[in-house]
């Protein structure tokens, strides 16, 4: 066996220029592939990290009528026991309870429908990165005499306000009667979606308490956790503990972007499937004329005794050998090229980037994948090209020795 993978590593070097040719469009092709996969990979784990961590949360506590009325009366029965419970848990990275319902914003231009979201700014800190988007004045830093806001840059082009400018709230009391209310901006953040942007309020959760007439009720409780693989004992154990209330993951709360998890890293697999399916008809045809033009040494060795099944996988070796060469190269090649990028990041604003943050996407891209995608796609190579040898090692063995001498 050894012989024989020796003589077939020096079969494919026989005629240098074809082959180099051949490995450098499977390299091409690879590298490609590769390097859309992992943009498209990057974007869509940059999509889901982005919800979480500015959002979503890993798990959300709710009363469950509360998902469908967005009222104040569908508050949390002990949400302070509950989140301090939480707080004790080392599994837990951050705690933050809300009170949010649903209401108008208006300004002397234009009133919007929106989400006022009464949040702990000390907590927020500790659950989402909120804080960090605010790009035009402050987050819950001032106290002035006016109940202050924070909104979406969206909302702020829409309302045409900016920190300083009065927005009038208007929702319901904890009476069931709508009520209107004059608040400042304080600040103006930017999301990575747009839609988040324009559909959501921030203010302290005092104000809006205050402003709702009752005590400070809670009607969400966000847990951010340390690591994703606890979001399932940790939520089982919520909803043992506490079963009259609604206890969600993320992937519940966002089913489109688990959907899109699912099946992003199957439709790239598919992807870089037929860039090696067009590959392969090259990798046939360099093997095939390969074969061709040694018909008579493939000839003397079937007549001094070879073995077909020996000729068979000489030619599969041969195949297999000059397609994992160019793969490496390919690999080589979109590793540094992600590698590259992953940090630096592709800014797509001035090619029409900005538009993806109306479906929620960044437009800046940072690529990466893992090694399991790199080993999936190992192991396609290696089919593909089995799959393209086998004609011409058919070809191979079916030769007859002594016709093929002669030629």
């Amino acid at each position: 066996m050894h012989t024989l993978v020796k003589i077939s590593w020096r079969n494919i070097w026989r005629n240098k220029r074809r082959s180099l040719v051949i490995m450098t469009a499977i390299a091409l092709g690879i590298c490609g592939g590769l390097f859309i996969s992992a943009a498209y990979m990057g974007l869509m784990n940059q999509t889901i990290e982005e919800s979480i961590q500015t959002q979503l949360s890993h798990i959300q506590v709710h009363h469950p009528a509360f998902i469908h009325d967005r009222e104040l009366r569908h508050a949390i029965a002990g949400a302070g026991a509950i989140a301090e419970s939480l707080r004790k848990n080392k599994e837990v990275k951050g705690v933050a309870s809300r009170l949010v319902v649903d209401g108008m914003a208006a300004s002397p231009h234009l009133s919007s429908g929106v989400s006022i979201r009464g949040v702990h700014p000390e907590e927020e800190r500790q659950t989402t990165l909120f804080h960090q988007q605010v790009e035009r004045g402050t987050y819950f830093l001032e106290n002035g005499r006016l109940p202050s806001a924070v909104i979406g840059e969206a909302l702020a082009d829409d309302l045409q306000a900016s920190p300083g400018s009065r927005i009038v709230l208007t929702f319901q009391d904890v009476h069931g009667e709508m009520i209107s209310a004059s608040l400042r901006v304080e600040g103006v953040f930017r999301a990575t979606a747009s839609a988040y942007e324009k559909n959501n309020v921030f203010v302290r959760a005092r104000d809006l308490a205050e402003l709702t007439g009752g005590d400070e009720a809670v009607t969400e409780i966000a847990v951010l956790l340390n690591d994703e693989k606890y979001i399932d004992k940790i939520r089982a154990r919520l909803q043992q503990d506490h079963p009259e209330l609604k206890i969600r993951s993320w992937t519940e709360l966002a089913p489109d972007l688990e959907f899109v998890m699912d099946y992003t890293e199957l439709s790239l697999v598919w992807i870089v499937a037929i860039i090696l399916l067009g590959v392969s008809f090259g990798i046939l045809n360099t093997i095939l004329m390969s074969v061709l033009e040694r018909t008579r040494e493939l000839g003397v060795l079937l007549s001094i005794g070879m073995k077909k099944s020996r000729v068979f996988a000489m030619v599969i070796l041969e195949t297999v050998f000059l397609s994992l060469t160019g793969g490496a190269a390919g690999f080589a090649s979109a590793y540094i090229l992600i590698a590259l990028l992953q940090d630096r990041g592709i800014d797509l604003t001035y090619i029409g980037g900005e538009a993806l943050r109306d479906f929620g996407f960044s437009p800046i891209l940072y690529p990466e994948l893992d090694l399991g995608f790199y080993i999936k796609v190992t192991i396609m190579i290696i089919l593909f090209a089995i799959l393209a040898a086998i004609y011409p090692a058919r070809k191979a063995v079916k030769l007859q020795p002594a016709e093929a001498v002669r030629k």
